[in-house]
C-alpha cells in the first residue's frame, strides 16, 4: 500500500492530453471571439459608409433644389440634364450626368457634385412646368447604393413657361 500511496501523491500535475485539450478549446474560443470582432468591425464600416453616402446625396439634392428655387425657368435638355435660366433669360446653372474615366458623375456647371458614381439621374418635368422630379442614385466602390427622389418647384416665378 505504501507504493500506491506514493504514486498518487506524486501525480499533482497535468497530463499532456489534458494540456492539449485545454489549448485546443482555448483556440476555438479565441477564434470565435476574433470572428465576432471582425464581423462587428465590417458592419460598423458599412454603416459609416452608408451614412456618408446618404449625406452626399442629401447635400447634392439640397444644392440642386436651392438652384432650382432661385431660377426663373427650367429647361430639360435630356433625360439626365437640365438648365436653369434667370429673369433675364441668361443661363444660371447646368446640371448633367457625364461619363468620366472613373465612372458616371453628376456635374453642376462642369464640376463634379460628389466623388461617387452617379448610376441614375433622371429628370422629369411636371405638368405645371414649374417643377422637376429628380431621381438620383449614387453607388460606392464596394457596391453600396443610395437613392434620393425629390420634387422641386421654382419659387417667386414672375412668368409662366
Amino acid at each position: 500500500m505504501d507504493g500506491n500511496h506514493l504514486l498518487r501523491r506524486r501525480q499533482h500535475g497535468v497530463t499532456l492530453i489534458e494540456l492539449m485539450v485545454a489549448i485546443v478549446a482555448s483556440g476555438i474560443v479565441l477564434f470565435a471571439l476574433g470572428n465576432i470582432v471582425v464581423v462587428n468591425q465590417r458592419a460598423m464600416v458599412r454603416s459609416r459608409d452608408r451614412a456618408a453616402m446618404q449625406q452626399h446625396a442629401s447635400v447634392v439634392m439640397t444644392r440642386m433644389a436651392r438652384a432650382i428655387r432661385g431660377a426663373n425657368r427650367i429647361e430639360v435638355t435630356g433625360a439626365g440634364a437640365f438648365q436653369l435660366r434667370d429673369l433675364d433669360g441668361a443661363l444660371a446653372s447646368t446640371f448633367q450626368l457625364v461619363s468620366a474615366a472613373d465612372g458616371p458623375r453628376l456635374q453642376m456647371d462642369g464640376t463634379d457634385m460628389a466623388d461617387m458614381d452617379c448610376t441614375r439621374f433622371a429628370v422629369a418635368t411636371n405638368a405645371d412646368t414649374t417643377s422637376l422630379t429628380l431621381d438620383l442614385e449614387f453607388t460606392s466602390q464596394d457596391g453600396l447604393a443610395m437613392s434620393e427622389l425629390n420634387t422641386v418647384s421654382i419659387r417667386n416665378r414672375t412668368l409662366e413657361y
